[in-house]
């Protein structure tokens, strides 16, 4: 195991309430939107109703930390009220729900949050995998209507459906990524880290800056600035979840330990490793990714440790961090939304699910 890192309790920094207090307000909107696209799937056809269960199922829970990022960058840019730009906040966390949804397949990933995923939920896989696809399409395809609902100029609404399709793009060309890596046993650590910007990093936290900064009127140069602090941002709370996944407590995480080594996981963290041990060390690592076998996540999870790949992590996200404070301190935001994503910052490098 790797020497612990002191966790930062989010409720202990004011930066990081003041974005998570718009998080209930976000899920009970999607859970709203949810139960509206089950309902019109039952509708369509009652041979629907257990896609419809497993679409409200797999909504339920999460951090709805992208959605409350694009209520709080709203606010922070001079929004009125977070509740102009709920719509949009549904919107990234649908694009989110699809994606989860979508990966589990790809990872054949059988538990969500604690609970069965949706291609888990159907006694035959290859049917569940199926609905599962079908079933992130749809979710993914009510996206942009959810930003339509937001009560903003035109031109701001139109800037921020701009920004939805980069995001959108963004996450798929970051996945195909992904799956490339894992085909060709690709694990180096540059592309290792395009694909944790592409695939979660940018999508969790730069383009929901972007997104309620855009809605609140913020031109395009302001919007750019809060990208230069969101990938790094992003990136750092995406490389704690490889670490979560590696050394995690599953009932913290919902996800069973050593889960992303099972899942063969091409992250930095394997890379990192694969970068420090020798021939023979890199073979072994090779051949054990991937199974199912507590003995090969074990000698897995050592050769994390005894590398110093875990270590280079950690000290990546103390740099992360750093560049974060530097771009946040040059931003033109009242000292107190600085503060926020200075907070934010460190707790994404720090949590512990």
């Amino acid at each position: 195991m790797r020497p612990e890192r002191p966790a930062q309790d989010p409720t202990a920094a004011d930066g990081v309430d003041a974005v998570l207090a718009h998080a209930p307000a976000v899920d009970a909107a999607v859970r709203a939107e949810v139960a509206r696209l089950a309902a019109t799937l039952t509708a369509t056809d009652g041979a629907l109703a257990p896609v419809a269960d497993a679409l409200v199922d797999a909504a339920a829970g999460g951090k709805r930390l992208r959605g409350a990022l694009v209520c709080w960058a709203y606010g922070a840019h001079g929004g009125r009220s977070a509740d102009d730009v709920l719509g949009a906040a549904v919107a990234v966390e649908l694009v989110h729900l699809s994606a989860l949804i979508h990966d589990d397949v790809i990872d054949r990933a059988d538990t969500r949050r604690g609970r069965p995923s949706v291609h888990a939920r159907f006694a035959d896989r290859t049917h569940g995998a199926n609905v599962a696809i079908l079933l992130g399409d749809v979710v993914l395809a009510a996206a942009p209507a959810a930003l339509e609902g937001c009560a903003v100029p035109a031109a701001a609404r139109d800037a921020a459906r701009a920004a939805l399709v980069r995001l959108q793009v963004e996450v798929g060309a970051g996945q195909l990524l992904d799956v490339d890596a894992a085909a060709g046993g690709r694990a180096d650590v540059e592309r290792a880290l395009t694909i944790a910007t592409l695939k979660s990093g940018r999508y969790s936290v730069g383009r929901p800056l972007e997104l309620g900064a855009l809605l609140a009127g913020a031109d395009t140069a302001a919007a750019a600035d809060l990208l230069q602090v969101g990938d790094p941002l992003g990136v750092a709370f995406q490389l704690r979840d490889d670490l979560l996944g590696v050394f995690g407590d599953p009932g913290e995480t919902g996800k069973p330990a050593g889960a992303d080594l099972v899942e063969g996981k091409r992250t930095l963290l394997v890379a990192e490793t694969l970068a420090r041990l020798d021939a023979a060390g890199s073979t072994a690592f090779e051949a054990d990714l991937g199974r199912d076998d507590p003995s090969a996540v074990e000698r897995l999870r050592t050769a994390v440790t005894t590398s110093g790949a875990a270590a280079a992590v950690e000290e990546r996200l103390d740099r992360l961090v750093a560049d974060v404070e530097a771009t946040v301190a040059t931003l033109p935001l009242a000292a107190e939304d600085r503060a926020a994503l200075v907070a934010l910052a460190g707790w994404a490098a720090t949590r512990s699910r």
